[in-house]
């Protein structure tokens, strides 16, 4: 299992490492997210008036989702595979969040949005317990609402 164990930036359609390198590439024309040492994930995005939720499955079958449940974004759910996460807000007025292995209840990363497109990513001393693959897709669909540019490019 490769885990994300440096701060890394979601940057275009590219999750890069403080290096440069990239850990993640989304490919909006067949809409795979490719994750360093796992399996592509095909993903898809919906959004309605009660209801936001960006979907994956995998080749090996495996259904993935991150969504809201009632009014707000202020909390979101995650399922990679058999993890669950929760996405949380910090405050009321900000779109940084903390992600929250459910299983083990240790926050395991960080995320801040920076400029209009990007955001960026901490894992924290726990995040070595979670596949790069959970964090690169709960991070991609944050991109999708915690980023106000990308708000409308997709």
């Amino acid at each position: 299992m490769v885990a994300l164990t440096s701060p890394a930036t979601w940057r275009g359609d590219e999750l890069i490492d403080v290096s440069g390198a990239p850990l993640a590439t989304y490919s909006a024309p067949d809409s795979s997210l490719d994750v360093t040492g796992a399996t592509p994930i095909t993903v898809a995005h919906t959004a309605g008036a009660m209801r936001w939720e960006v979907s994956g499955t995998t080749t090996a079958g495996e259904t993935w989702t991150v969504r809201t449940h009632g009014f707000g974004v202020r909390v979101l759910t995650a399922r990679c595979g058999s993890r669950t996460y929760r996405l949380e807000r910090a405050g009321y007025m900000t779109k940084k969040r903390t992600v929250t292995d459910l299983a083990t209840g240790a926050i395991i990363a960080e995320t801040s949005p920076r400029g209009l497109h990007n955001l960026a990513v901490t894992p924290t001393a726990a995040a070595f317990a979670a596949p790069l693959a959970d964090i690169a897709f709960m991070s991609w669909a944050l991109t999708l609402i915690d980023t106000p540019a990308r708000q409308t490019l997709r």
